[in-house]
């Protein structure tokens, strides 16, 4: 005959046991999203003054190759307009009104000059020259020539002494031509110096001048001699041995 249960065995409760689950720590999704934020600006503080100085520093860049531009393109008008004569002489008077065509090939000149409340030709310097060739007495091939100032006006190149020869990639200067240049007859060259000072980076470049100087031959005449009879002053002539 089946056994009953007794009354203690009925009263006494189920047995349990712990069951312990181990996984992977749980993350709430609005901590990372905070986590990387916080990330996204530090970064963009650390890299914003370095995109501000290269933008910055891409402006000055892009007005200096243009101003450089615009220098070479006044001095080559420069000698073309006096490469231009027709008469073998030249004045004063006409290498004054030569030298105004520059401010409308370099219009910003009379801007940063405004700006800096200066005179234009504080900042934009120029000089136009003649120059004559001259070979030893005497020699008829192969000969090697020296090149003397015949006028000169503007800044100016010196008188008397021969121009020296440079090398052909050679920065311009008043004492120097290139040397490819050095041959019998005559050379019109045209020197323009603008005083450039970047916007941006003023403090830590300065001002550079900008020099460039262009050379050629007269188109009509061989020569051109100065016509002192219209006066001197900023233009002169020079004694040629």
């Amino acid at each position: 005959m089946p056994r009953r249960p007794s009354a203690t065995s009925r009263s006494r409760p189920p047995a349990f046991r712990a069951v312990v689950k181990v996984g992977r720590p749980r993350f709430r999704r609005t901590d990372f999203s905070r986590d990387q934020r916080g990330l996204a600006i530090t970064e963009f503080a650390l890299i914003m003054p370095v995109m501000t100085l290269l933008a910055f520093g891409a402006f000055d860049l892009i007005r200096y190759i243009d101003f450089v531009s615009k220098v070479e393109l006044a001095a080559s008008t420069l000698a073309e307009l006096v490469s231009r004569n027709d008469t073998g002489k030249i004045s004063q008077t006409d290498i004054a009104t030569m030298s105004k065509a520059q401010l409308v090939i370099f219009p910003e000149a009379m801007k940063v000059a405004r700006d800096q409340n200066v005179a234009v030709w504080s900042l934009l310097k120029w000089s136009l020259t003649g120059i004559q060739f001259k070979a030893p007495a005497g020699c008829t091939s192969n000969c090697t020539y020296s090149a003397y100032v015949a006028w000169t006006s503007g800044q100016g190149r010196p008188c008397a002494t021969p121009m020296n020869s440079a090398a052909n990639t050679a920065a311009p200067t008043a004492r120097t031509l290139p040397s490819d240049t050095f041959g019998p007859g005559f050379l019109i060259v045209a020197d323009v110096v603008f005083s450039y000072t970047p916007i941006m980076a003023q403090s830590v470049i300065g001002t550079v001048s900008i020099a460039k100087s262009f050379y050629i031959s007269p188109r009509y005449v061989s020569s051109i001699a100065f016509d002192a009879s219209a006066g001197i002053g900023t233009a002169w002539s020079c004694v040629v041995p």
